[in-house]
């Protein structure tokens, strides 16, 4: 009997458990048992999509892209049944699809989406756990042994598991803090000063009697998880937004004893994340024809195979421009220009490379922040033209899970992957921006005086005992708490998870790159360099970015990805 451990149950690994069996079944073997390592308490959910988590945690999906994260068919696998379970969207009532129809794109909390996981993963595991098909083993995973051909599985208390196979979907790992993060750490220690090294989970912030009474909070980073940080910061601490119109989610904020009286984000640019349309019909004019879709992923593949090369990542660049000058041009609603198509595209390729290049079609972002958030907002509901580029960050967004699948496993030379890899992190503040909600809730806290944009673009920062000084030009403001809010990058060298260390020291594991993640093939086996060396542990996830792209959506932890994994498993039984 061949034993598979899965190391990690979040998303990744309750779709790899499906998979697996999936598999199994069309192929008729049973010969195995899973043996599934996971230290958190909700299976299928893992620590990003906790039911337990505050509300203010939201996803940047909508829930009609979230038509995608499809259900699970009924399995019969060696003389049991295991039932189908719906798609997310199926699984709502009949009155909230109705509700869906008639309101702007809704953008449910995390939670939410955890109780489908949570669901989803009792109705397979209870199952397959009667039938000794699969053990479950709360407990962190320190260190993996290869000892002949049998991996020794090494738990937090010392015990000892075997397995012949092993598949890591362990999502973020915490990473070496960098400089300044280093310098926050350290000043925090012996002082008065509160330092978050991470916003997750959102519970310690909340919870935090130094966030209740620090008059000042400085918040690191201009993105996503600031933006729930600031919610944890004030709805969490009494304070509440009223929706002025329901339409455009406008807002008034209106303030409690313990919410902080200034709250500055910053970050190195001070650029701010772009809203997503408010709804369909306006998402609708941004998304490529059939015809683009297609001569983008043929395009891509010829050079994701060789067929065509590359140095860089131009080549997209120049795609992304071209298809998201030929959509601008097809606007009804749009900053109108005397320039040809020919020379809106070179526009577009100076942007990419300086997103402060000014242009009549762009929106300048030398603008103050407010003006920008405003702006932006009032694009993402059609109520102003619409920029240059806020529509191709659009055209990209609907570009990306084509990007995704054909650039994946590309034969090209590991520096041009990371250079498509980094544009496509940069272009995240447009593709992966939040809903409209979000961003007039930091409209309505600067507008009650409570967020202050004055030091969002790179400060000057000294350390005292009690306080950090921020500094622009001649405004200074004491914080006494920071919070770091962003997200370290998933570069294999940098992770400080002792399981990945020790692989790593056993040279079990090696990076794609020295800036990015774990090299693997198309199945998630890993790839070392020592070719006659095959060593069976799969990899899935945001620790394989150097061989993938595009890891971190919940629709990527169902995708074809996983499925690749678990027939090559199979067909090695």
């Amino acid at each position: 009997m061949k034993k598979l451990a899965i190391i990690g149950f979040g998303p990744r690994g309750l779709h790899a458990l499906e998979m697996l069996f999936l598999e199994l079944s069309k192929k008729n073997k049973s010969d195995i048992e899973v043996h599934i390592f996971e230290n958190e308490d909700e299976l299928g959910a893992g620590q990003v999509w906790n039911t337990k988590q505050s509300a203010v945690n939201w996803t940047n999906i909508t829930i009609r892209a979230l038509k995608n994260l499809e259900g699970r068919p009924e399995i019969n696998f060696d003389n049991l049944k295991i039932p189908a379970f719906p798609s997310y969207i199926n699984s709502l009532s009949a009155e909230e699809k109705e509700a869906l129809k008639h309101l702007p794109d809704q953008f449910p909390p995390r939670r939410d989406i955890g109780k489908y996981l949570k669901e989803r993963a009792q109705s397979i595991v209870e199952i397959l756990q009667k039938h000794n098909l699969v053990k479950m083993h709360k407990t962190f995973v320190t260190q993996i042994k290869c000892v002949d051909t049998i991996f020794e599985l090494v738990g937090l208390t010392g015990d000892i598991y075997k397995s012949d196979e092993i598949l890591l979907t362990i999502g973020h790992q915490p990473t070496k803090l960098s400089e300044d993060l280093t310098s926050f750490e350290v000043d925090s220690l012996e002082s008065n000063k509160t330092f978050f090294s991470e916003t997750y989970p959102i519970y310690k912030i909340i919870k935090s009697d130094a966030t209740s009474t620090a008059k000042n909070i400085a918040i690191r980073g201009f993105g996503l998880a600031m933006i729930e940080a600031i919610r944890a910061l004030t709805v969490e601490k009494g304070g509440r937004f009223e929706i002025l119109n329901k339409d455009t989610f406008a807002s008034k904020f209106i303030t409690s004893e313990n919410v902080a009286e200034k709250i500055i984000p910053y970050s190195l640019d001070g650029l701010p994340m772009v809203p997503k349309p408010l709804n369909k019909e306006i998402d609708h004019q941004f998304n490529p024809s059939k015809k683009q879709k297609e001569r983008f992923k043929s395009v891509v593949l010829k050079y994701a195979n060789g067929k065509l090369k590359a140095e860089n990542a131009n080549f997209l660049k120049e795609l992304f421009a071209e298809i998201g000058v030929a959509v601008y041009n097809t606007l009804e609603n749009k900053i109108e220009c005397s320039d040809s198509s020919e020379n809106l595209i070179k526009t577009l390729l100076m942007w990419f490379e300086n997103q402060k290049h000014k242009h009549e079609c762009l929106l300048n972002t030398e603008r103050n922040t407010i003006s920008l958030l405003t702006n932006y907002v009032s694009m993402a509901a059609n109520e102003i033209e619409i920029s240059l580029d806020f529509c191709v960050g659009q055209v990209i967004r609907h570009l990306q899970p084509t990007l995704y699948a054909a650039f994946s496993h590309a034969a090209v030379e590991d520096s041009l992957f990371a250079d498509v890899i980094q544009f496509d992190e940069m272009m995240k503040r447009y593709s992966y921006g939040p809903p409209i909600e979000s961003m007039q809730q930091l409209i309505a806290l600067h507008e009650a005086q409570i967020l202050d944009f004055r030091f969002v673009n790179d400060p000057k920062i000294t350390t005292h005992t009690d306080y950090w000084t921020f500094e622009k030009g001649d405004t200074r403001l004491n914080c006494e708490v920071v919070i770091n809010s962003v997200l370290s990058a998933p570069k294999l060298l940098e992770v400080t998870t002792p399981l990945i260390m020790n692989l790593l020291n056993d040279e079990l594991l090696q990076p794609a790159h020295s800036k990015l993640g774990i090299e693997t093939n198309s199945d998630a086996t890993i790839v070392l360099d020592d070719e006659n060396k095959e060593i069976p542990i799969a990899v899935l996830g945001r620790l394989a970015k150097g061989s993938v792209i595009g890891v971190d959506a919940i629709l990527e932890c169902f995708g074809p990805r996983i499925k690749d994994w678990a027939k090559g498993f199979v067909n090695r039984l």
